[in-house]
Parts: C-alpha cells; sequence; structure tokens
C-alpha cells in the first residue's frame, strides 16, 4: 500500500540516516519501526492485564482473610432490629 505522511524534516533526516547505516530502505526502517511500536503496545496491554488481575487477586485474598473483623462494638439485637 502506498501512502503519503507528513514527517518532520529532522525527525525525517535520522531516519533516513539511521536507515542508512543499517543498510535498509526508509520504507522498510518505517515498517519495522511500526511494527516495534504496535507489538509494544499489545505487549503493554497484556502486562497492565496481568498486573490488574493480580492486583484483583491479591484483594480478594485480603477481603477473604479480614472479612470476620469488624469495626466496634457488635450490634445488640434491638439495634439491628431498629436499622
Amino acid at each position: 500500500m502506498q501512502t503519503t505522511l507528513r514527517i518532520d524534516d529532522a525527525t525525517y533526516r535520522e531516519a533516513k540516516t539511521e536507515a542508512a547505516r543499517l543498510g535498509v530502505t526508509l520504507t522498510r526502517f518505517i515498517e519495522e519501526a511500526l511494527r516495534q511500536r504496535i507489538a509494544a503496545g499489545h505487549n503493554g496491554n497484556e502486562a497492565r492485564r496481568a498486573e490488574i488481575e493480580e492486583r484483583n487477586r491479591m484483594m480478594e485474598s485480603l477481603l477473604r482473610r479480614t472479612a470476620h473483623f469488624r469495626v466496634g462494638r457488635k450490634p445488640k439485637r434491638k439495634e439491628m432490629n431498629e436499622r
């Protein structure tokens, strides 16, 4: 596919220089950079999701272990019925 991109002059020159240093075309250099960026995004999402799942597991475990604790005194039957 062909497309037109607007790239900052300095960024273009750096990319062109780096592509030449690596011995690849600018097109290939940009394609590889995009693939790496996309892959990093996917990996980042997976890592974030795993971190959230681990945090949720820890919270559930903490809640199970502390569910029997009460704050303050135990209410009397009459007080419970008035609520």
